[in-house]
């Protein structure tokens, strides 16, 4: 596999969360965080552009289980404003991959009236809010 092939994940998709199971079969390659703002959307978080920091994990996936996650993501291919979440490269600003561009699911509908997650961490907030 390639770099093409690792993919940030920040949400229900880590370890211990409710989504996880999504994840068999990827690689895990360590923490790592992002440039971004992350929002409570609800059952899930939405990541978008901003200057705060996103925590979550690196893993090495397939290019088919890629596609199954733009399915459960909602990505409508060829049609961004369709689109739920919409999958693009980031750069990993800290971890073993820091300075690498990686795949994420960028949140891709309004967040006004949205909650942001402080710290960008989603499972600290979990956690927090429990």
């Amino acid at each position: 596999m390639s770099q093409s092939d690792l993919l940030f994940i920040y949400g229900t998709l880590l370890p211990g969360l409710k989504l996880e199971q999504e994840m068999a079969g990827a690689e895990c390659l360590g923490h790592a965080e992002v440039r971004g703002h992350l929002y409570d959307i609800g059952c899930y978080p939405g990541l978008v552009d901003g200057e705060g920091w996103v925590s979550g994990e690196i893993h090495r996936v397939s290019p088919a289980h890629l596609h199954r996650l733009d399915a459960m993501e909602e990505v409508v291919a060829d049609d961004r404003s369709a689109s739920l979440y919409w999958r693009e490269r980031i750069k990993v600003e800290t971890g073993a991959h820091a300075g690498e561009s990686v795949w994420v699911y960028r949140y891709n509908k309004a967040v006004e009236g949205l909650k942001l997650i402080p710290g960008g961490d989603y499972r600290r907030y979990l956690l927090g809010s429990q």
